[in-house]
Protein backbone atom coordinates (compact mmCIF):
# COMPACT_ATOMS: atom_id res chain seq x y z
CA UNK A 1 0.00 0.00 0.00
CA UNK A 2 1.41 3.35 -0.58
CA UNK A 3 2.72 5.58 2.00
CA UNK A 4 1.21 8.85 1.22
CA UNK A 5 -2.19 7.25 1.68
CA UNK A 6 -1.44 6.85 5.25
CA UNK A 7 0.13 10.15 4.93
CA UNK A 8 -2.45 11.97 3.37
CA UNK A 9 -5.05 11.03 5.94
CA UNK A 10 -2.82 11.58 8.67
CA UNK A 11 -2.29 15.43 7.53
CA UNK A 12 -5.95 16.33 8.65
CA UNK A 13 -5.25 15.20 12.49
CA UNK A 14 -3.54 17.98 14.17
CA UNK A 15 0.27 16.30 14.77
CA UNK A 16 3.60 17.59 14.16
CA UNK A 17 5.26 16.79 10.81
CA UNK A 18 7.52 14.58 12.90
CA UNK A 19 4.38 12.80 14.65
CA UNK A 20 2.88 12.36 11.57
CA UNK A 21 5.49 10.74 9.55
CA UNK A 22 6.43 8.11 12.40
CA UNK A 23 2.40 7.33 12.62
CA UNK A 24 2.56 7.05 9.25
CA UNK A 25 5.97 4.21 8.84
CA UNK A 26 3.90 2.28 11.81
CA UNK A 27 1.00 2.11 10.12
CA UNK A 28 2.70 0.41 7.16
CA UNK A 29 5.30 -1.71 8.96
CA UNK A 30 1.84 -2.89 10.84
CA UNK A 31 0.24 -3.27 7.17
CA UNK A 32 2.75 -5.28 5.87
CA UNK A 33 3.20 -7.93 8.29
CA UNK A 34 -0.54 -8.48 8.48
CA UNK A 35 -0.33 -8.95 4.57
CA UNK A 36 2.64 -11.43 5.02
CA UNK A 37 0.32 -13.32 7.85
CA UNK A 38 -2.57 -13.59 6.33
CA UNK A 39 -1.66 -12.62 2.02
CA UNK A 40 -3.53 -10.00 0.33
CA UNK A 41 -6.29 -9.40 2.15
CA UNK A 42 -8.74 -6.28 2.11
CA UNK A 43 -7.32 -2.74 2.74
CA UNK A 44 -8.03 -1.35 6.04
CA UNK A 45 -10.61 1.18 5.66
CA UNK A 46 -9.33 4.72 5.85
CA UNK A 47 -11.98 6.04 8.16
CA UNK A 48 -10.13 3.82 11.43
CA UNK A 49 -6.86 5.64 10.59
CA UNK A 50 -7.12 8.17 12.77
CA UNK A 51 -8.52 5.60 15.38
CA UNK A 52 -5.45 3.65 14.93
CA UNK A 53 -3.45 6.72 15.00
CA UNK A 54 -4.70 7.32 18.46
CA UNK A 55 -3.95 4.00 19.92
CA UNK A 56 -0.22 4.17 18.46
CA UNK A 57 -0.08 8.20 19.44
CA UNK A 58 -0.26 6.04 22.96
CA UNK A 59 3.41 5.00 22.50
CA UNK A 60 4.41 7.75 21.07
CA UNK A 61 3.18 10.70 22.97
CA UNK A 62 6.44 11.58 24.52
CA UNK A 63 8.80 11.56 21.61
CA UNK A 64 5.90 14.07 20.13
CA UNK A 65 6.00 16.28 23.00
CA UNK A 66 9.52 16.32 23.37
CA UNK A 67 10.14 17.22 19.77
CA UNK A 68 8.23 20.38 20.35
CA UNK A 69 10.33 21.08 23.24
CA UNK A 70 13.34 20.66 21.97
CA UNK A 71 12.82 23.12 19.47
CA UNK A 72 12.26 25.98 22.55
CA UNK A 73 15.26 25.04 24.02
CA UNK A 74 17.49 24.69 21.33
CA UNK A 75 18.05 21.18 21.66
CA UNK A 76 17.62 18.82 24.52
CA UNK A 77 19.65 16.21 25.48
CA UNK A 78 18.69 12.43 26.29
CA UNK A 79 18.58 13.48 30.21
CA UNK A 80 16.95 16.31 29.77
CA UNK A 81 14.14 14.63 27.54
CA UNK A 82 13.42 12.12 29.76
CA UNK A 83 13.04 15.03 32.44
CA UNK A 84 10.43 16.43 30.02
CA UNK A 85 9.01 12.92 28.94
CA UNK A 86 8.46 12.10 33.23
CA UNK A 87 7.26 15.19 33.88
CA UNK A 88 4.71 15.53 31.05
CA UNK A 89 0.87 14.71 31.39
CA UNK A 90 -2.52 15.33 30.40
CA UNK A 91 -3.33 18.33 28.02
CA UNK A 92 -5.91 21.15 28.53
CA UNK A 93 -8.66 21.22 25.89
CA UNK A 94 -9.11 23.36 23.24
CA UNK A 95 -11.21 26.11 23.70
CA UNK A 96 -13.14 28.30 21.33
CA UNK A 97 -14.50 32.44 21.39
CA UNK A 98 -15.54 34.58 19.17
CA UNK A 99 -14.66 32.82 16.22
CA UNK A 100 -10.82 32.01 17.97
CA UNK A 101 -9.18 28.69 18.87
CA UNK A 102 -6.70 28.44 21.04
CA UNK A 103 -5.43 24.64 21.54
CA UNK A 104 -2.95 23.19 24.27
CA UNK A 105 -0.45 21.21 22.30
CA UNK A 106 2.49 20.22 25.03
CA UNK A 107 2.42 20.95 28.73
CA UNK A 108 4.97 19.59 31.51
CA UNK A 109 5.94 20.49 35.07
CA UNK A 110 6.15 20.32 38.63
CA UNK A 111 4.65 22.11 42.06
CA UNK A 112 5.41 25.84 41.00
CA UNK A 113 6.71 25.47 37.46
CA UNK A 114 4.40 25.18 34.65
CA UNK A 115 5.66 25.05 30.65
CA UNK A 116 2.34 25.35 28.28
CA UNK A 117 2.51 25.12 24.22
CA UNK A 118 -0.28 26.99 22.80
CA UNK A 119 -1.40 27.14 19.16
CA UNK A 120 -3.82 29.98 18.48
CA UNK A 121 -6.26 30.09 15.95
CA UNK A 122 -7.39 33.61 15.01
CA UNK A 123 -10.58 33.74 13.57
CA UNK A 124 -11.38 33.20 9.73
CA UNK A 125 -9.70 36.43 7.61
CA UNK A 126 -7.48 36.90 9.97
CA UNK A 127 -3.76 37.14 9.45
CA UNK A 128 -1.24 37.21 11.68
CA UNK A 129 2.28 37.79 10.52
CA UNK A 130 5.42 37.22 12.03
CA UNK A 131 6.41 39.66 14.36
CA UNK A 132 10.57 40.30 15.38
CA UNK A 133 10.03 43.64 17.26
CA UNK A 134 11.05 46.24 15.06
CA UNK A 135 7.00 45.32 14.27
CA UNK A 136 5.39 44.94 17.42
CA UNK A 137 4.87 42.12 19.14
CA UNK A 138 2.06 39.61 20.27
CA UNK A 139 0.67 39.94 24.01
CA UNK A 140 -2.00 37.88 25.31
CA UNK A 141 -3.57 41.02 27.38
CA UNK A 142 -4.19 45.17 27.01
CA UNK A 143 -2.37 47.06 29.21
CA UNK A 144 -4.26 49.66 27.74
CA UNK A 145 -8.03 48.38 29.40
CA UNK A 146 -8.72 50.27 32.66
CA UNK A 147 -10.00 47.21 35.16
CA UNK A 148 -10.06 44.82 32.30
CA UNK A 149 -9.01 41.51 31.91
CA UNK A 150 -5.49 40.37 32.23
CA UNK A 151 -3.50 37.14 31.58
CA UNK A 152 -3.41 35.40 35.26
CA UNK A 153 -4.07 32.48 37.31
CA UNK A 154 -7.47 32.15 38.96
CA UNK A 155 -8.75 29.64 41.34
CA UNK A 156 -11.70 27.06 39.94
CA UNK A 157 -14.31 29.17 41.04
CA UNK A 158 -12.76 32.36 39.66
CA UNK A 159 -11.52 33.81 42.64
CA UNK A 160 -7.52 35.11 42.97
CA UNK A 161 -4.94 32.76 43.94
CA UNK A 162 -3.00 33.28 47.11
CA UNK A 163 0.40 33.37 45.78
CA UNK A 164 2.74 34.85 43.84
CA UNK A 165 3.93 34.48 40.13
CA UNK A 166 4.79 35.56 37.16
CA UNK A 167 4.27 34.62 33.28
CA UNK A 168 6.51 34.67 30.56
CA UNK A 169 5.42 34.53 26.72
CA UNK A 170 7.98 32.98 24.00
CA UNK A 171 6.43 33.90 20.63
CA UNK A 172 7.61 30.30 18.56
CA UNK A 173 8.89 30.45 15.34
CA UNK A 174 5.74 31.07 12.38
CA UNK A 175 5.75 28.60 9.05
CA UNK A 176 3.00 30.51 7.75
CA UNK A 177 3.39 34.16 8.26
CA UNK A 178 0.10 34.20 6.05
CA UNK A 179 -2.16 32.39 7.69
CA UNK A 180 -4.11 32.90 10.84
CA UNK A 181 -2.01 30.65 13.24
CA UNK A 182 0.70 31.46 15.41
CA UNK A 183 2.56 29.10 18.48
CA UNK A 184 3.30 30.50 22.14
CA UNK A 185 4.79 28.98 25.10
CA UNK A 186 4.00 30.24 28.41
CA UNK A 187 6.40 29.66 31.80
CA UNK A 188 5.04 30.12 34.85
CA UNK A 189 6.19 30.29 37.50
CA UNK A 190 4.96 30.20 41.20
CA UNK A 191 5.59 30.34 45.01
CA UNK A 192 2.35 28.32 45.24
CA UNK A 193 0.83 24.91 44.21
CA UNK A 194 -0.21 25.29 40.80
CA UNK A 195 -2.25 21.86 40.22
CA UNK A 196 -5.99 23.16 39.83
CA UNK A 197 -5.21 26.69 39.09
CA UNK A 198 -6.94 27.80 35.64
CA UNK A 199 -5.16 29.99 33.50
CA UNK A 200 -7.42 32.75 31.95
CA UNK A 201 -6.45 34.51 28.18
CA UNK A 202 -8.71 37.58 27.61
CA UNK A 203 -7.40 37.40 23.96
CA UNK A 204 -4.66 37.80 21.40
CA UNK A 205 -3.31 41.77 20.93
CA UNK A 206 -0.79 43.81 19.16
CA UNK A 207 1.33 45.69 21.15
CA UNK A 208 3.70 48.43 18.84
CA UNK A 209 6.99 49.88 19.98
CA UNK A 210 5.03 52.62 21.53
CA UNK A 211 3.22 50.31 23.64
CA UNK A 212 0.09 50.69 21.89
CA UNK A 213 -1.99 47.87 21.57
CA UNK A 214 -4.63 46.91 19.23
CA UNK A 215 -7.32 44.39 20.03
CA UNK A 216 -6.84 41.07 17.36
CA UNK A 217 -9.70 39.35 18.95
CA UNK A 218 -11.04 38.65 22.55
CA UNK A 219 -12.74 36.29 24.49
CA UNK A 220 -12.83 33.89 27.52
CA UNK A 221 -10.29 31.09 27.43
CA UNK A 222 -9.50 28.84 30.24
CA UNK A 223 -7.71 26.08 31.02
CA UNK A 224 -7.01 23.87 34.22
CA UNK A 225 -3.65 23.09 35.24
CA UNK A 226 -4.23 19.62 35.87
CA UNK A 227 -1.22 17.56 33.88
CA UNK A 228 -0.23 15.88 36.63
CA UNK A 229 2.64 18.34 37.77
CA UNK A 230 4.71 15.68 39.36
CA UNK A 231 5.57 16.45 43.24
CA UNK A 232 7.60 13.43 44.20
CA UNK A 233 10.32 15.54 41.36
CA UNK A 234 10.80 17.85 44.35
CA UNK A 235 14.26 17.96 46.25
CA UNK A 236 14.86 19.15 50.25
CA UNK A 237 18.16 20.06 51.14
CA UNK A 238 19.77 20.01 54.19
CA UNK A 239 20.85 24.17 54.99
CA UNK A 240 21.88 23.94 58.40
CA UNK A 241 24.76 26.30 59.11
CA UNK A 242 24.57 27.35 54.93
CA UNK A 243 25.57 31.31 54.45
CA UNK A 244 26.96 33.16 51.92
CA UNK A 245 28.15 36.99 51.49
CA UNK A 246 26.49 39.85 49.87
CA UNK A 247 27.28 43.41 49.54
CA UNK A 248 24.96 43.90 52.61
CA UNK A 249 26.04 41.29 54.93
CA UNK A 250 25.78 37.85 55.89
CA UNK A 251 22.92 35.80 54.15
CA UNK A 252 21.79 32.30 55.73
CA UNK A 253 19.63 30.03 54.63
CA UNK A 254 16.34 29.18 55.76
CA UNK A 255 15.23 25.98 53.28
CA UNK A 256 15.93 24.97 49.91
CA UNK A 257 13.70 22.79 47.51
CA UNK A 258 14.63 21.89 44.42
CA UNK A 259 12.82 20.42 41.18
CA UNK A 260 14.26 19.77 37.83
CA UNK A 261 12.80 22.91 36.47
CA UNK A 262 13.40 25.43 39.40
CA UNK A 263 14.06 26.51 42.56
CA UNK A 264 12.84 27.79 45.72
CA UNK A 265 14.79 29.39 48.78
CA UNK A 266 14.24 31.18 51.96
CA UNK A 267 17.38 33.31 53.75
CA UNK A 268 17.90 35.95 56.57
CA UNK A 269 20.28 38.36 57.20
CA UNK A 270 20.82 41.08 59.87
CA UNK A 271 19.52 44.20 59.04
CA UNK A 272 20.93 46.74 61.21
CA UNK A 273 24.18 45.98 59.64
CA UNK A 274 22.54 46.09 55.89
CA UNK A 275 20.62 49.60 57.00
CA UNK A 276 24.43 50.19 58.01
CA UNK A 277 25.67 49.80 54.89
CA UNK A 278 23.15 50.78 52.68
CA UNK A 279 23.00 54.58 54.63
CA UNK A 280 27.13 54.74 53.77
CA UNK A 281 26.68 53.96 50.49
CA UNK A 282 24.08 56.70 50.34
CA UNK A 283 26.42 59.41 51.71
CA UNK A 284 25.37 59.26 54.99
CA UNK A 285 21.81 59.36 54.48
CA UNK A 286 21.82 62.79 52.26
CA UNK A 287 20.63 60.31 48.79
CA UNK A 288 18.28 58.16 50.73
CA UNK A 289 14.56 57.96 49.24
CA UNK A 290 11.44 59.08 51.76
CA UNK A 291 7.74 58.18 51.18
CA UNK A 292 5.20 60.89 50.49
CA UNK A 293 5.23 62.05 54.11
CA UNK A 294 8.29 62.90 53.74
CA UNK A 295 10.01 60.02 55.76
CA UNK A 296 13.32 57.95 54.69
CA UNK A 297 12.72 54.63 53.76
CA UNK A 298 14.44 51.34 55.31
CA UNK A 299 16.75 49.82 53.80
CA UNK A 300 13.83 46.88 53.41
CA UNK A 301 11.66 48.85 51.42
CA UNK A 302 13.81 49.68 48.68
CA UNK A 303 16.80 46.88 48.59
CA UNK A 304 16.15 42.59 48.80
CA UNK A 305 20.14 41.21 49.14
CA UNK A 306 20.69 38.61 46.87
CA UNK A 307 23.53 36.59 45.83
CA UNK A 308 23.83 34.49 42.43
CA UNK A 309 22.43 31.35 41.93
CA UNK A 310 23.87 28.60 39.41
CA UNK A 311 23.61 25.10 39.03
CA UNK A 312 26.89 23.01 38.62
CA UNK A 313 26.47 19.08 36.95
CA UNK A 314 28.89 16.65 37.32
CA UNK A 315 30.33 17.18 33.88
CA UNK A 316 31.43 20.92 35.07
CA UNK A 317 27.92 22.23 32.82
CA UNK A 318 26.50 25.78 34.74
CA UNK A 319 22.85 25.73 34.29
CA UNK A 320 22.12 29.69 35.36
CA UNK A 321 18.95 30.96 36.84
CA UNK A 322 16.85 32.06 33.61
CA UNK A 323 14.34 34.43 35.19
CA UNK A 324 13.17 34.79 39.09
CA UNK A 325 10.68 36.73 41.33
CA UNK A 326 10.79 37.22 45.05
CA UNK A 327 9.61 39.08 47.72
CA UNK A 328 10.99 39.76 51.70
CA UNK A 329 10.90 42.45 54.76
CA UNK A 330 12.79 42.78 57.53
CA UNK A 331 15.62 40.50 57.88
CA UNK A 332 14.18 38.30 55.48
CA UNK A 333 13.78 37.36 51.81
CA UNK A 334 12.36 34.13 49.83
CA UNK A 335 13.37 33.62 46.27
CA UNK A 336 11.60 31.75 43.17
CA UNK A 337 13.77 30.97 39.89
CA UNK A 338 13.30 28.97 36.81
CA UNK A 339 16.45 27.09 35.37
CA UNK A 340 17.23 27.51 31.99
CA UNK A 341 16.78 24.02 30.94
CA UNK A 342 15.26 20.98 32.21
CA UNK A 343 17.80 19.43 34.61
CA UNK A 344 18.52 15.58 35.72
CA UNK A 345 18.97 16.20 39.07
CA UNK A 346 20.82 13.28 39.58
CA UNK A 347 23.65 14.89 37.17
CA UNK A 348 24.25 17.93 39.82
CA UNK A 349 27.32 18.32 41.76
CA UNK A 350 26.29 20.88 43.49
CA UNK A 351 24.19 24.62 43.67
CA UNK A 352 26.37 28.09 43.77
CA UNK A 353 24.60 30.34 45.78
CA UNK A 354 27.08 33.46 45.80
CA UNK A 355 30.56 31.97 46.55
CA UNK A 356 29.08 29.00 48.87
CA UNK A 357 28.70 25.83 47.20
CA UNK A 358 25.78 23.55 48.24
CA UNK A 359 26.01 19.90 47.70
CA UNK A 360 22.92 18.12 46.52
CA UNK A 361 23.78 14.44 47.08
Amino acid sequence: MDRNVYQSELDRVRFTEAGKSALADALMTGRAESEQRRGRGPWMKRGAIAALAAVLLVGTAAAVTVSLWDGFFGGLTSSEQAVVDTLSGDLPGAVSSNGAVITPQAAFGTDGVFYLMLEIQAPEGTVLPALDGEQGTYQLFDAEIVNGEWLELREIDGSDVDFSYSMEPTWLEDDDPTDNVIRVALSILADGDLEGKVLHIPGLWKQSETKEYTEIFSGDFDFTLSSGLAEEGLLAVDVTGITTQSPYGTLTLDDLELSPLGLRLGYHYDEDTAQATWEAESSGGDALVTSDDGEALKFSDMVTPSAELVLVLRDGTRVEIANSFGGGGAGWAEQSGFFTRPVDLAQVAYLLWGETEIPLN
